[in-house]
């Protein structure tokens, strides 16, 4: 047996906006030795214009437009693996922060 209390109001929210559709395959990107790729400039730019911001993968791969989200986690972990980026958690990136030598500094002087 069940009894009635009260009427509880429902509100009926629209569905989430789709997530923007990535790319199927990447652009390849061939780098020589020595040289830095022209997509970890880019991902670098991005980590650094918010340092504090934690960046999701697909967030970046959405950005750069022009790699798969398997390619953005095998290249973020890559480059996290060289110290150039860092992973703060699963799937999240940020900018390594810049640090300073306070004695270098001190000896220039």
């Amino acid at each position: 047996m069940s009894t009635v209390t009260g009427k509880a109001p429902i509100t009926l929210l629209p569905p989430p906006a789709p997530e923007p559709a990535l790319p199927t395959t990447t652009v390849p990107q061939y780098v020589g030795p020595g040289q830095t790729s022209n997509r970890m400039t880019r991902v670098m730019a991005i980590l650094q214009a918010e340092p504090e911001r934690l960046w999701r993968s697909r967030e970046i791969a959405e950005i750069l437009g022009d790699v798969t989200l398997v390619a953005t986690y095998r290249q973020l972990a890559r480059w996290t693996e060289k110290g150039v980026i860092k992973r703060v958690r699963t799937g999240r990136y940020a900018a390594v922060a810049q640090e300073t030598n306070p004695l270098r500094d001190l000896r220039e002087r």
